[in-house]
């Protein structure tokens, strides 16, 4: 079975898009592509040999994932090049390196023609990606796509096609392993209407929530053009995973490219301003069914709360003139439902701070998976095994944080019965 998504059909199909044939190949295994009791005690019991829990049980909310061949897209550039697409080319290492000279397993992603980065095997094909999961003791995966695919700068026709490619890729994924893939769409905000229709469709797919960025180039998550796109998450039951864009900000500061700057500081910051944007426009007030997790643990927000709300409180002209009279402290208190975070901090100091002002049921174990800026090569090893950790957190609090907090977040009661855990 291909795991590649069929193009669409002729009479949905952009004049002229060529569909590239992988540059590598991939297969679908054989190994846990179903949900027998059988297959998951074994899968199990290798897990508690690599974490001490109680059931073994791991799911990572933040990986991402793309296809192994993109279409072809460059009809769609234009001479000023605001319309770059990317595009894959098979990685061919450089004469002063000492890769092997064998075929390469790794693919280069280009931005028009300006290289981006070298994806290794993982980002890509599902077998290395099940190997390494079994390995590091994840059960299961929650895809989404990589963020500078997102697209929102470019023309809505084209953009949209490619949504709908990207979505039916991970679909196909889910449904070829189901015991280990869940998925997130990407759906094209730049123009809400056809996101709305994208966000339909891929309901239908089973995909259990969408990921969008942390703004729409140039518009905010305050924006009131968004409204009907959040009724839309509410009424659909679809969860929605917020991922900042680094790329674009290297791109268009200087000051962003030094240092890793616009990964390590700027992409922390844009989540922040996302998170600000939605709790002072009272978003979350308006759509109190809205469930929203920030990636990378809602970037420098929550450490920020502090003065954040000291600004609601002595500028309320402003910061609280469109919060319908709920501060952020109240949005982000304990108990309320529908702002989470990821684990992903790297310093379990701050994530007892977390703790402390979200809430230990609202944080989810999230790697970034598969890229190095993650907790690679073992997602959850901080809150599984680090003693200070231990220290704060009870081994319940844990084992909700490596995986029952994303059953409640993402709706994945189904797939647990399914595991007799």
């Amino acid at each position: 079975m291909s795991l590649i998504a069929s193009p669409p059909s002729s009479s949905a199909r952009l004049p002229n898009m060529q569909f590239h044939e992988p540059l590598i190949k991939v297969a679908a295994c054989d190994c846990m592509s179903g949900n027998t009791d059988k297959e998951f005690a074994s899968h199990t019991s290798h897990i508690e040999g690599t974490y001490p829990s109680k059931t073994g049980f791991r799911i990572d909310i933040h990986t991402h994932i793309m296809p192994p061949s993109l279409p072809d897209m460059s009809q769609f550039d234009d001479s000023s090049n605001r319309n770059e697409w990317i595009n894959l080319r098979l990685h061919k290492p450089s004469p002063s390196s000492s890769e092997s000279s064998s075929p390469s397993q790794k693919l280069d992603m280009y931005v028009g023609r300006r290289f981006f980065r070298t994806v290794e095997a993982n980002c890509f094909d599902p077998e290395t990606r099940i190997k390494e999961m079994d390995a590091s003791g994840v059960s299961v995966q929650v895809l989404s796509t990589i963020p500078v695919l997102f697209s929102y700068d470019k023309p809505i026709k084209p953009a949209a096609m490619l949504a709908r490619l990207l979505n039916d890729h991970i679909a196909s994924l889910c449904r070829v392993y189901p015991s280990r893939f869940v998925g997130l769409a990407t759906v094209p905000l730049q123009d809400v209407a056809a996101a709305v229709e994208e966000l339909k469709r891929v309901k239908g797919l089973g995909l259990r929530g969408v990921e969008i960025g942390t703004e729409i180039n140039g518009r905010e998550l305050d924006d009131l053009d968004m409204e009907p796109f959040w009724k839309a998450c509410e009424e659909l039951d679809m969860a929605v995973f917020v991922h900042p864009l680094g790329y674009e900000l290297a791109r268009e500061n200087k000051r962003w490219a030094n240092y890793w700057s616009a990964w390590l500081i700027g992409m922390p910051s844009e989540t922040a301003l996302a998170l600000h944007a939605v709790v002072s426009s009272a978003v979350l007030v308006r759509h109190p069914r809205l469930r929203l997790c920030f990636a990378h643990a809602g970037g420098a927000y929550l450490p920020l709360l502090g003065r954040i709300q000291h600004g609601y409180d002595c500028r309320p002209d402003l910061v609280a003139h469109k919060a319908e009279g709920v501060s952020p402290t109240r949005q982000v208190a304990l108990g309320q439902r529908n702002i989470w975070i990821d684990s992903l901090v790297h310093d379990p100091d701050l994530l007892e701070y977390m703790c402390k002002k979200i809430g230990p049921e609202r944080v989810i174990m999230g790697s970034d998976y598969p890229f190095p800026l993650g907790e690679v090569p073992l997602p959850g090893q901080m809150i599984s095994t680090d003693e200070r950790v231990r220290g704060f957190l009870s081994e319940e609090r844990r084992e909700a944080m490596l995986w029952r907090n994303a059953v409640e977040f993402l709706g994945l009661h189904d797939l647990v019965r399914e595991y007799k855990y």
